[in-house]
Order: structure tokens, then sequence, then C-alpha cells
């Protein structure tokens, strides 16, 4: 049989009966990927709602139904497909990929999910604390990304190490996640220690699982099924150390457990912008601003609390991809917000030296509101925005004709917003040093306007 009669598609399944869902996390709910054997879109239709039907599974939606040489043509050749038509028959016609399990989305979406207690505790560390006698070997997950000469090095060296993508094309493994054991006195192990930290270069593990084992485990989690889309998966960077904070801070207890089920514990390189959690209690956490040789050095372990059982470890092997629910997707957003406002700020406090640290990230968060309000969203136009707020205050809007005139233009992209308040800022700040002996005396007549009654008061 050739190509073209095979037929792939995503199907949102449900069930009702405990017997027939075939995974394991408490929801009526899947997506699942199908390859069938049909002569048509409607003869797949026919014979998956056949088979589904012999499973108890109900079919509610299938999704890019098409041909799977189409597939290939438009996406790219997929090994996970090939081995699905191999399950084909001509007596068994559709092969069912793994099934994700979709958790039911909060009933007031508009309200922001609260944050979990993480079931995790940090403790600060140093390189030289990592090896004991008593401790995992340790392991790497350096980003290629992030260390473009992590396959060359790794690939000279004598080490155990293994590529977590399974590409053979030169290019794409050369900017994909490593994973590699390290030794004490390995040149390998004092190479990443000499890293800068804000590179973001990787993670480092404890684990006792070999290295066949831990990248089997670690491979399921480099893609990520979100709500955002239900149609295909994101590449999932958890080996940069500021989404692996992110991770244990946003993830629900029992897939954080999932994802540490062979780990001891996990290590990160602190730097100015991740999100450090309230969790840690470190004396001295790094602030946006902080210098990379401030934080050079300074590693956060984090490891599983005593409570979380064996059964929230086990409780789900994720299979080729992992997937988020809405709660989970919204608390990872708002981590990220926080990061992108902490790295502006930390642009601006070059311009801005002599202002306090915590008014230039005051007038971030300000500008981004505006943003949102105006139609200024990308980092440039916020940056503008937040700049406003510090020379002129955040009711500039309200306190200056002309730029309120450019804000609410009705016809007017954002980009142009940006160059016309750029271009009038220079005036601003004329008019607001002209404006300031007014203010004061205005602030001085209040003060004064109090002043007897408080005196009569006293008397």
């Amino acid at each position: 049989m050739s190509s073209h009669d095979y037929w792939t598609g995503r199907c949102h399944l449900s069930t009702t009966s405990h017997v027939a869902r075939r995974w394991e996390a408490a929801t009526d709910e899947a997506m699942v990927t199908v390859v069938v054997r049909a002569e048509s879109e409607d003869d797949m239709r026919a014979q998956l709602q056949e088979t589904l039907d012999g499973e108890g599974l109900s079919l509610i939606r299938l999704d890019s139904a098409q041909p799977l040489l189409q597939r290939f043509r438009r996406e790219g050749m997929s090994q996970a497909l090939l081995d699905l038509a191999d399950e084909t028959t001509s007596r068994t016609p559709v092969a069912l990929g793994e099934m994700i399990p979709l958790l039911p989305e909060p009933g007031a979406p508009t309200a922001a999910p609260s944050l979990p207690a993480p079931p995790v505790r940090y403790d600060e560390i140093a390189w030289a604390d990592l090896f004991t006698p008593t401790s995992a070997p340790l392991w790497a997950v350096i980003d290629g990304v992030n260390c473009r000469e992590a396959m060359q090095r790794l690939t000279s060296a004598e080490v155990q190490s293994a590529c977590l993508y399974a590409t053979t094309d030169a290019a794409t493994r050369a900017i994909a996640p490593w994973l590699v054991r390290l030794e004490p006195d390995s040149e390998i192990r004092h190479w990443l220690a000499g890293l800068p930290q804000d590179q973001h270069w990787g993670i480092l593990l404890h684990s006792h699982a070999t290295l066949k084992q831990l990248r089997s485990h670690l491979r399921k989690f480099t893609m990520l099924w979100t709500p955002a889309n239900d149609q295909a998966p994101v590449y999932f960077r958890f080996y940069d150390p500021r989404v692996a904070l992110d991770m244990a801070q946003a993830l629900g207890h029992w897939k954080l457990a999932a994802f540490m089920a062979p780990l001891d514990a996990l290590i990160v390189g602190l730097s100015p912008l991740v999100n450090v959690p309230d969790a840690t209690n470190l004396s001295d956490p790094p602030h946006f601003a902080a210098t990379p040789q401030e934080v050079q050095g300074r590693l956060l372990r984090l490891a599983l609390n005593e409570s979380m059982t064996e059964r929230d470890r086990d409780m789900l092997s994720p299979g080729r991809s992992f997937a988020i629910d809405q709660p989970e997707f919204t608390r990872f957003g708002a981590l990220q917000k926080t990061r992108a406002q902490r790295k502006l700020a930390s642009e601006l406090t070059e311009t801005y030296a002599m202002t306090p640290l915590e008014e230039v990230l005051a007038a971030v968060e300000v500008g981004d509101r505006l943003g949102a309000v105006y139609e200024l969203v990308s980092k440039k136009q916020v940056k503008t925005l937040a700049k406003c707020c510090l020379e002129l205050g955040d009711s500039f809007p309200q306190n200056y004709p002309e730029a309120r005139a450019i804000l609410e233009h009705p016809r007017m992209a954002g980009w142009r917003k940006r160059d016309l308040l750029e271009a009038w800022l220079p005036r601003g700040r004329v008019r607001h040093a002209l404006l300031a002996p007014h203010r004061n005396q205005e602030s001085d007549m209040q003060n004064d306007n109090f002043r007897p009654i408080a005196t009569k008061e006293r008397s």
C-alpha cells in the first residue's frame, strides 16, 4: 500500500467509563494523534469512529485530517507517525498514538489562579559541595542555543554524553540540549563552572539513573502542549535555568514530581534575571540589577520535599509530549512577564543611574499597564512609556495634552506612536522643568493651608 493511502489527524476524545480511559489522569477528555489506512477523509472518519466505538471512546473533534504524505511534505518526516503507520494492518487500519489527558479549565477564567505552595525545598550550594561521598552522580544538561560550543566540546572529550534530540542533522544538533555526566576533576566540569551564569548555559542534575534512562526521561519534556495551541506542541526549554525555576513555581505538584522522578535534585546557577521563589529564603537574593560577578558561583539546589509521596511521583509518566493546563499556562506567563520587566528595568538603570532601582522597576510596571491601554506592547514601546513615567510622572498622559493626543490617536499604529513620543519627550522635559516651580508653590500652599488648623487644634 502506498503512502497516500495513509491518513493522519489529531483527535479530541472523551469517555465516561473508567475502564475505557487509556490515560492515568482523572479527566474524561484527551488528545491523540492517529494514523489510518483509508481511501479518503470520509473513509478515515468512518474507520476511526468504528474503532473508537469499540474502545468505548467518543470522538469530539478531528483536526488537521490530511494524507500522511502531504503532512510530511509540509512539516517534514516524523518518526512517531511512521511508527504508527507501521502498526496498521488491513485488519486493524487505525493506530492510536499516546493519549494526552486534558484537564478541565477553571470555572472563572478571568480570575488569576492562585500559586500553590511549591513542593520543593531550596538550598544555596557551591560547586565544591556538589561532589560528596553520599551524593548521587552529577549530570549537566547544556543548552546548545546559549552555549554554542557545547557539541564541539563534548564530541572531543572523553565523557558520557548524549543529545536530547533524535535528529542527525548537524546544524540542529549544534543548538540542541546535551546531557553529560560530570566528574569532579574533569575538563568539562571546570569549563562549565567558569562559564558566566548570566549566559544561562544549562542546569545540573543529581541522579543515580544511567545515561540511557536519564536521556529517555528528559526527552519526554523537550516538547510541551499548551492551551494556546492544541494543534502542535512547542519546544520546552526546561534546561534554561530561568525556565527551570519558573517550572518549579508554575507546575502542579504531581507534574513537577513526574519531572523529578529519577532526580535527587536539580541545580541552577543564579543570575540577575531568574525568578527566585520566595520559599528559598535566601539571605541575599540576587537583584535584577546585580552584576554577573556578584552572582558567579552561586547555585540553587531544588529537591522535592519529603512530604511528596511516591504516589505523586508516579502518578503520571508523560509520553512523547508533556502538557500543561490553563492555570499552569497562566502562571508561566506571569513569571515570564516578571522577568521581561526586570530585564527592561535593568537596561534603563544605565540611563537613570541616579534613580532608585525600585522606582525604575515601578516605572516599567506602569509603562506595561499603559501599553496595554494604548496598544503599545513591544519592548521598545514599553521602554519609551517607562522613560516618560520616570521623567514626567506616572500620570503624564493626563498632564501633557500632546502626549495624550499621540497615545489616544484612533488610527495610529503602535510603532508610530512610539516614534512620536520619543520625538516629543525632549519638549516634555522642558515643560516639566518649567512647571516644576509652580508645582512646588502649589505644594507649599497646601502645606500652609493645613498649618493653622493643626496649630489651633494643639492650642
